[in-house]
């Protein structure tokens, strides 16, 4: 049959079968959504707690540290500097993990739906 080309050929009808499916379809992609932006929220929120904790650590520092400066006592400020320098470099590299995830999670977030994803 030849189409007019003033007159497009209309579109294929949606069976109930299609109708469903795309519902369905839709369900699970809202679902997946909101599995992954709730993990994306948690690291972000464990994010915040860990930089909490670098703040807490470099205030401690600087508390502890004082007093020594005041007697000149060097081997222990260097000693306290060596510590605390230890466990923000941990802290660091915590964040930096979480924030690996959380880069993860948008680009799975940005893919749902997508074709070939």
């Amino acid at each position: 049959r030849l189409v007019h080309p003033l007159r497009p050929s209309k579109p294929a009808a949606l069976t109930m079968a299609d109708w469903w499916n795309s519902i369905q379809k839709g369900a699970q992609e809202a679902a997946e959504t909101t599995k992954l932006v709730s993990m994306r929220t948690k690291l972000q929120a464990e994010v915040m707690y860990v930089e909490n904790q670098v703040k807490t650590c470099l205030q401690k520092f600087g508390v502890e540290v004082f007093p020594h400066m005041e007697n000149n006592n060097s081997a222990q400020v260097q000693q306290h500097f060596t510590d605390t320098k230890r466990e923000v470099e941990n802290y660091r590299e915590q964040i930096a993990g979480k924030n690996v995830e959380i880069a993860e999670l948008n680009k799975q977030i940005e893919n749902i739906g997508k074709a070939g994803a």
